[in-house]
């Protein structure tokens, strides 16, 4: 590899990623791939060595970490990875394994609601927020876009009128708008919140690609009140395309729920998988090098998707996304129908529908831009028709 690209991440070559066997290429047969959230770049050096490792040891019994449902080692290493990179001392006696983030969410629904009470949530929505609450017999409380964010004013008048609101999900950052909740608008979620006696379910999968000149605040960080009502769900999957292996973390600031975590048998949501976990666990040990050169592509390609649309499809409304890979894209002005997404498949790219995300979703499509900047600008071409 180059010097300036040592892990190879601008020099991917299409024909290569097409026979990749993974859901993104393979699903669709579109030429170009811009859809799930998963990366074109090769994992992080580190930890393929890693699992390397493990298989060259032919250690694939059950590990060994303290007890046979003792925290996984990645669990431990949660609370110095999160007062390194964001300054939040949590305490780590609140901390659990998980197999996913969903099941996170999905849980805190469970053991925090009833049918029939509110779940508070950020429209438009990546769609497993949505499809965990109507199937679950409880209701959506959408929050809807204002033309410089979100309307919490709309949403207070209605919780004054509602008073089984008992869930706030938080995607922080925000997919699919890449929105990095500043401050002040975390410290009003938090008063809207308490004030109400709901429960705020923060997914923070996306912090680690939060881009250059932008802060992510973990919001259980915003003081102890805060914290005492919040439940934290991440996942090094995410910022280290890892998403097959399955591993996560949540941490139960919200009493309650620790305790219904800790009530539960073993295992009861499943046993950490040895692989995710030596996986995650290389990567928030020995990754972030890889990590500093990956959101350096992706700072370059949400800057350059700016001029690749003005040249080829400059009807299209476009914000850089503040974090995530993820470009929200308002593509109405094109008159391309009720599923603009089939559209853009019969020219070959295949994007994320704007309508699974929910209300504020129409006439949007979602683009994958973790991939290499020559790739993107094929696949902006290659949208133009």
């Amino acid at each position: 590899m180059a010097n300036n690209d040592p892990f190879g991440l601008r020099s991917l070559d299409v024909e290569a990623l097409r026979r990749r066997r993974g859901a993104k290429w393979m699903a669709h047969p579109a030429p170009f791939a811009a859809w799930v959230a998963d990366m074109d770049f090769e994992v992080a050096p580190p930890i393929a060595e890693a699992l390397h490792e493990v298989i060259d040891r032919h250690e694939l019994g059950y590990p060994n970490w303290g007890g046979p449902y003792a925290l996984s080692p990645a669990a431990k290493l949660f609370p110095a990875r999160m007062a390194q990179r964001y300054g939040w001392d949590l305490d780590p006696d609140r901390v659990h394994d998980l197999i996913d983030v969903i099941q996170g969410v999905r849980a805190a629904i469970h053991h925090r609601s009833e049918p029939g009470d509110g779940v508070v949530l950020h429209l438009p929505a990546y769609h497993p927020f949505l499809d965990s609450i109507e199937p679950a017999s409880r209701r959506l409380i959408g929050i809807g876009r204002t033309e410089d964010g979100f309307d919490y004013d709309d949403l207070e008048e209605r919780l004054r009128h509602d008073s089984r609101a008992r869930i706030w999900i938080l995607c922080h950052p925000h997919n699919p708008l890449g929105h990095v909740f500043d401050l002040p608008e975390l410290e009003r979620i938090a008063d809207i919140a308490l004030r109400h006696g709901i429960t705020v379910v923060s997914d923070e999968i996306h912090a680690d690609l939060t881009m250059p000149g932008t802060t992510h605040i973990p919001f259980a960080s915003l003081a102890s009140e805060v914290a005492a009502h919040t439940i934290t769900v991440t996942s090094a999957s995410k910022a280290f395309n890892l998403a097959g292996l399955r591993w996560a973390v949540v941490h139960a600031g919200d009493r309650t729920f620790h305790d219904a975590l800790d009530a539960l048998p073993g295992h009861y949501l499943g046993a950490p998988n040895l692989m995710a976990v030596t996986a995650a666990t290389a990567a928030w040990t020995r990754g972030d090098d890889w990590l500093g050169a990956v959101v350096g592509v992706i700072d370059e390609n949400r800057t350059s998707l700016v001029d690749l649309l003005a040249e080829h499809l400059p009807e299209v409304r476009y914000r850089p996304p503040a974090a995530t890979y993820l470009a929200w894209l308002d593509v109405s002005a094109l008159d391309l129908g009720d599923d603009p997404a089939a559209v853009f498949r019969e020219r070959g790219v295949e994007l994320s529908a704007g309508h699974q995300f929910g209300r504020g979703g129409e006439g949007h499509v979602r683009m994958n831009l973790a991939t290499s900047p020559s790739v993107l600008a094929e696949m902006v071409a290659a949208m133009a028709g």
